[in-house]
């Protein structure tokens, strides 16, 4: 599995925070569009290249966001309504995938045909937390990450809880 990081972010004009690998070297950089209806936020490699696309769809009753790779539609990703668990429904071409979490959104399992391809954990420490994701050998990365993405603007950001 290969292991990747982000850490806590503080308050910035333009949310803007990088992706760690296992050594703690920023190895992604995501970028949120300013001045926009919806949240959108783009994903870059360290060198610049824009590789994913994560956007809000608006004047729904629960959270819905496209995600584009390679400026493609690769999935569409719809909060399901539910009590205790946060559950997603991700449409794709590629397969059928579902995002199953914990009450309070700290732990999720992204599964693809139901086998797990990528985990997410909130991680507290004393002075900051930070998210710890393991996506499994010979699975999209960047996809993964992009559901991250997703994850942290429904859950974590005060203005998209529901």
């Amino acid at each position: 599995m290969k292991k990747f990081y982000i850490g806590e972010r503080f308050f910035s004009i333009g949310d803007s925070f990088d992706i760690f690998d296992e050594g703690n070297n920023p190895v992604y950089r995501v970028k949120e569009k300013l001045l926009t209806l919806g949240k959108q936020y783009s994903l870059f490699n360290h060198k610049g290249q824009k590789l994913g696309f994560v956007k809000q769809k608006l004047f729904r009753f629960l959270p819905q966001y496209e995600i584009y790779l390679n400026d493609r539609l690769a999935a569409i990703i719809k909060k399901r309504f539910s009590f205790f668990v946060k559950k997603f429904d991700i449409e794709s071409e590629s397969g059928n995938y579902k995002l199953d979490g914990d009450l309070l959104a700290w732990n999720f399992k992204i599964l693809k045909d139901d086998q797990v391809f990528c985990q997410v954990h909130k991680n507290f420490t004393i002075f900051k937390d930070r998210y710890e994701i393991l996506v499994s050998e010979g699975f999209d990365e960047v996809f993964s990450l992009c559901l991250v993405i997703v994850l942290d603007a429904v859950f974590h950001d005060k203005k998209h809880r529901r």
